[in-house]
C-alpha cells in the first residue's frame, strides 16, 4: 500500500468500523440467541480486519482512521427505526447486514484491484465472503 492509497485505506477502515457497530447493535436487538452469538463473532471479526488495516497504515507512516464517518449515525438510527417497527426485527437485521457486508466486500475487491499489497486485501476478502455467506445463509433460513 503506497502512501497514496492511505486516504483509501483509511476509506475502509472508517466503512469497517461503522459495519462493526451496525453488528453490534443488531447483536443488541435481536431475539434469537444463537443469532446474536452469530453477530458478535461477526463484530469481532471486523474489529480484527480494521486492526489490521490499521495496522497497514502506521507501517507505512500513515495516521490510520479510528472511528466510524460520520454518517454511521444516521444508518444506525435508520435501522434502528425500521427494526422497531418491523413485525420480525431479526429478519430486518440480516436484511440489512447482508447487504452492507455486499457492499464492503465490493468495496475491498476494487481495492484488490488497485492495491500494491494484494495479500492483505486478499485475506480480508476471504473474511468478509464469510461474513456475507452467513448473512446470506440466515437470510434464506429466515424465509426472505
Amino acid at each position: 500500500m503506497e502512501s497514496t492509497s492511505n486516504r483509501v485505506v483509511n476509506g475502509l477502515i472508517k466503512r469497517v468500523i461503522a459495519d462493526r457497530d451496525l453488528y453490534k447493535q443488531a447483536a443488541r436487538g435481536v431475539r434469537e440467541p444463537g443469532l446474536k452469538v452469530i453477530l458478535e463473532e461477526s463484530a469481532d471479526a471486523l474489529t480484527a480486519i480494521a486492526r489490521d488495516l490499521q495496522a497497514q497504515v502506521s507501517s507505512k507512516g500513515g495516521r490510520p482512521a479510528t472511528a466510524a464517518g460520520a454518517m454511521s449515525g444516521v444508518r444506525r438510527t435508520m435501522i434502528e427505526a425500521s427494526a422497531k417497527l418491523s413485525s420480525d426485527p431479526d429478519v430486518t437485521y440480516i436484511r440489512t447486514l447482508e447487504q452492507m457486508e455486499r457492499r464492503l466486500l465490493d468495496a475491498f475487491v476494487r481495492l484488490e484491484a488497485t492495491s500494491g499489497d494484494r495479500a492483505m486485501v486478499g485475506r480480508h476478502i476471504a473474511r468478509l465472503r464469510l461474513l456475507h455467506l452467513d448473512m446470506t445463509s440466515l437470510g434464506s433460513a429466515a424465509g426472505r
